[in-house]
């Protein structure tokens, strides 16, 4: 199990920066965030073979894996033209993925398009999954669809997954979500034990309305102690990877998050 943090909570730094980073605060991985326009680490699918060689090698350099590339890419879409163009992207991601050495990219089910039934737009995402997935063929690129959006819920996700049918098709866990649309963790976790390639990370109080509020990893109210515990149980390879939008500074949340989830990793060994 290792700990990877997305670069959402550091976009100013470079590529270095954040690779010296993530040595000195104990994280084996790390998480490029793409698609954003504010992000300087050049991990994009605009990059030259060149740029491509050299993140790869800067990467190996340092022993940091790169655990994801969290793409904003998203299928429930009404106009075909638009959601085959997502598709395209993807297919670009997958070999910029494969290029750099990196084994998993997150996408979106997305939002359920007004006037648009829900059973409908899971068959658009089932798809286009299955279809950008036909051009990871031969690699060990994995797309993980996140349990995010209007699909917050572990069993939604797994439809999809299901109905892709593809073995390039995972699951990125974001533990966060299903907790907060009222599935328990462990109900949660027998969903997506089968198919969790890569976790996200970030932990919050929840008020009476239901609104999450973040805060520092381990005290809120997501039990992400009981969630090291389970994926242990299945001895799970891929990375618990930290994702903080402009919560946090990165020379605080960092050192705080990677102590907590590793005493968490320590106690489910033991």
């Amino acid at each position: 199990m290792q700990l990877s943090f997305m670069t959402w909570v550091c976009p100013d730094w470079d590529l270095n920066e954040i690779l010296t980073a993530a040595i000195r605060y104990g994280y084996e991985a790390v998480e490029p965030r793409a698609e954003t326009g504010q992000q300087e680490h050049g991990v994009e699918i605009d990059t030259t073979k060149k740029e491509r060689a050299a993140i790869k090698a800067a990467f190996e350099d340092t022993g940091i894996i790169m655990s994801c590339i969290a793409t904003s890419r998203r299928y429930a879409i009404a106009d075909a033209k638009e959601r085959q163009e997502s598709v395209d992207i993807t297919r670009r991601f997958i070999e910029l993925a494969d290029d750099v050495g990196c084994h998993h990219l997150r996408v979106f089910g997305g939002g359920t398009p007004e006037g648009m039934d829900f059973a409908d737009a899971k068959k658009y995402v089932a798809e286009s999954l299955r279809a950008a997935a036909e051009a990871a063929a031969g690699t060990e690129v994995y797309l993980c669809i996140e349990t995010h959006d209007a699909y917050c819920l572990a069993n939604d996700v797994m439809e999809v997954v299901n109905m892709a049918n593809h073995p390039h098709v995972q699951v990125c866990w974001d533990i966060m979500h299903p907790v907060t649309h009222g599935m328990s963790m462990s109900d949660a976790f027998e969903h997506v034990k089968k198919h969790t390639r890569h976790c996200h990370i970030h932990d919050g109080n929840i008020d009476e309305e239901g609104k999450v509020e973040l805060c520092p990893t381990g005290e809120g109210d997501i039990p992400h102690d009981e969630a090291v515990q389970l994926l242990t149980t299945i001895d799970f390879k891929g990375a618990l990877s930290g994702e903080w939008i402009s919560s946090f500074p990165p020379e605080e949340i960092l050192p705080q998050n990677a102590e907590v989830l590793r005493r968490y990793i320590d106690e489910a060994k033991s």
